[in-house]
């Protein structure tokens, strides 16, 4: 079952990877402002924070193979949609639908890999995946970027939605049981589950509005601020992507010497500096640095920030506290990406919305500090 779960993994992030790296410039293309592109992704955060949680509890009684294939091949349909329709109030309706069955999906597979692996071998079992990941997001950016350049931007994004179809094949040998069910009048959490939970519910909320200002955008901001091709977006995308493997690799060895907390908190700091320096610097090699170093250091300990989470909240809060999670980030994105059509007018604004985001990192570092002394208690 691993084998089947990690080339699924490896083909719907590199599908997502070739599709994302090209959306963004296909709707410009199609004459799209920033303003409507910037609600069609914020419609696509809503539907991940609000609807997909609708529909888990809607199809709570359907077993987790059977909606995981389901809603792969609903987002495979959806893919090829957006693509070809040019109506603005058509794109929000199908970006609504898009991110709640997308989140729909990831929800139940991160329930699916907690619950078949044992708890000492989940920060190996998410590392692994995670790297599966970029591994594929790395071959999505630079294949992605040359194909639209080479073949076209809708060739390319309907090749992306094929393989999303075809994903659904390794799907097969996911357990056919039933998602489990939570009555929060039962929950009872000690006083160190708490602390827990309220930074997890605050570290995403902050993360999440941090990100969604501008990361669902930085082919656009690449593009208007350097005027580059979207092969070489490509490129420092998928560079991107390589520094946060070899980052997500060393921080396993780094884990066991210092602790996931210390790491996470470690991350967490450097990204503040970092994303003051990107609302001021303009030179494209300098920039490009930047942008990969916060990159790498935010998402290398993703897997951590997972497993650190769960492992310190009970089993049967798992599938709830991930709902939870995915309904704060993604609200926060979809609120942050609104107002990038707002904030951006010209290439000049992007210094203004990067300190915006600055703030929100700035944030969440300071609450991780406030937190680490009761985060020191975790089990790792």
């Amino acid at each position: 079952m691993e084998l089947s779960l990690y080339i699924y993994t490896f083909l719907t992030n590199f599908a997502g990877q070739v599709y994302g790296v090209i959306f963004n410039l296909h709707m410009r293309r199609e004459n799209f402002t920033n303003q409507h592109i910037s609600t069609i992704v914020s419609a696509n955060l809503w539907g991940s924070a609000v609807l997909s949680l609708i529909l888990t509890a809607i199809f709570s009684k359907i077993n987790r193979r059977k909606l995981l294939i389901v809603s792969n091949v609903c987002v495979g349909i959806l893919m090829i949609l957006r693509a070809v329709i040019k109506d603005y109030s058509i794109q929000v309706f199908l970006a609504l639908g898009s991110g709640a069955i997308s989140s729909l999906s990831g929800l139940i597979f991160t329930v699916v890999l907690m619950g078949t692996t044992e708890s000492k071998k989940r920060y190996f079992t998410f590392g692994s995946q995670f790297s599966v990941s970029m591994v594929a997001n790395v071959l999505g950016n630079v294949l992605g970027g040359a194909m639209g350049d080479k073949l076209g931007y809708l060739p390319t994004l309907s090749f992306s939605a094929l393989l999303q179809l075809f994903s659904s094949v390794a799907l097969r040998v996911v357990p056919a049981r039933v998602i489990s069910s939570f009555n929060l009048r039962r929950l009872k959490l000690n006083d160190l589950q708490k602390h827990v939970l309220w930074y997890y519910i605050l570290s995403n909320i902050l993360v999440g509005f941090g990100a969604g200002l501008f990361l669902s955008f930085s082919n656009l901001m690449f593009h208007d601020l350097f005027g580059i091709s979207l092969s070489l977006v490509g490129l420092i995308m998928a560079l991107a992507q390589i520094m946060t493997a070899i980052g997500s690799f060393s921080s396993s060895f780094l884990q066991r010497k210092f602790g996931a907390i210390r790491i996470i908190l470690a991350c967490y700091t450097s990204v503040v500096p970092l994303m003051l320096m990107l609302s001021f610097v303009r030179n494209l090699v300098i920039f490009s640095s930047l942008y990969v170093l916060r990159f790498m250091l935010m998402n290398m300990v993703n897997p951590s920030f997972t497993v650190l989470i769960f492992n310190n909240l009970p089993e049967e809060m798992m599938m709830p506290a991930n709902r939870f999670g995915v309904l704060l980030s993604n609200s926060s994105r979809a609120l942050a990406a609104y107002l990038y059509g707002l904030l951006v007018r010209n290439p000049n604004d992007y210094g203004k919305l990067l300190l915006l985001s600055c703030f929100f990192y700035a944030m969440n570092a300071l609450i991780t500090w406030r937190f680490k002394k009761k985060l020191g208690k975790l089990v790792s």
